[in-house]
């Protein structure tokens, strides 16, 4: 997972370690089995994202007082919520396996972190999961969501700005708690124009709703099997 630090009530990456990550592709004959499947969302709110060694200080101190409130008009009309669920659900439901939806909070401080047989090849989610089984389901999906604003800087240096959205996807078979399918979709839209535009911030709004529909076009490739 990346390395995060919240500030002002907004969030902002400080290392991607994405590159090291797990990765497992869905197999092609994945949708014929019979599993049910469950689902959480792990969807965060719109928020400052940041790329590049430098420049924590300075988006230390202007983070809040910059692009708290712009950020807030805009989630008012791009909110993804709706559009990412329905992703899942007609995917699945298309594919003869509907999702059910869980109450369940996924909070590491109450897991157990998961012990690896030793003598099994299989890639395995960090925490044990197995007892989710309890709730009638035999597989759990995963989707945690990262949108908003991407700065860019080199030194101290402000670079650029887009728009920007993450969707992170793991499919958990619970009967040993062993990864099914993980991978993540990620994309950026430039913003068209200058980004201070009030009181509606139509540019952008505009960078962070096309950077979040690339992305779910993204997710929607690599479970679309």
């Amino acid at each position: 997972m990346n390395r995060i630090l919240k500030i002002f009530g907004l969030l902002i990456i400080l290392t991607a370690v994405s590159s090291c990550a797990v990765k497992m592709p869905l197999s092609s004959n994945y949708y014929s089995n019979q599993k049910k499947v469950g689902v959480i969302y792990l969807i965060d709110s719109i928020g400052v994202y940041r790329e590049g060694a430098q420049g924590l200080l300075d988006m230390a101190l202007t983070a809040g007082k910059r692009f708290k409130e712009p950020l807030s008009i805009v989630d008012k009309k791009i909110n993804p919520n709706n559009d990412i669920k329905d992703l899942y659900i007609q995917i699945f439901k298309t594919k003869g396996k509907p999702l059910k939806d869980i109450d369940f909070e996924y909070d590491i401080e109450k897991l157990t972190k998961f012990e690896k047989p030793s003598s099994s090849k299989k890639k395995f989610h960090k925490y044990d999961l197995r007892f989710l089984k309890d709730k009638g389901i035999d597989e759990l999906l995963i989707v945690d969501v990262q949108y908003g604003l991407l700065v860019s800087y080199y030194g101290m240096i402000e670079t650029g700005k887009t728009g920007n959205c993450r969707i992170d996807s793991e499919i958990i078979d619970l009967s040993d708690n062993s990864i099914v399918f993980k991978d993540f979709s990620n994309s950026v839209e430039k913003i068209n124009g200058k980004w201070k535009t009030p009181p509606r911030y139509e540019n952008l709004k505009n960078s962070i709703s096309g950077a979040i529909v690339k992305t779910i076009n993204l997710e929607r490739s690599k479970l679309n099997k």
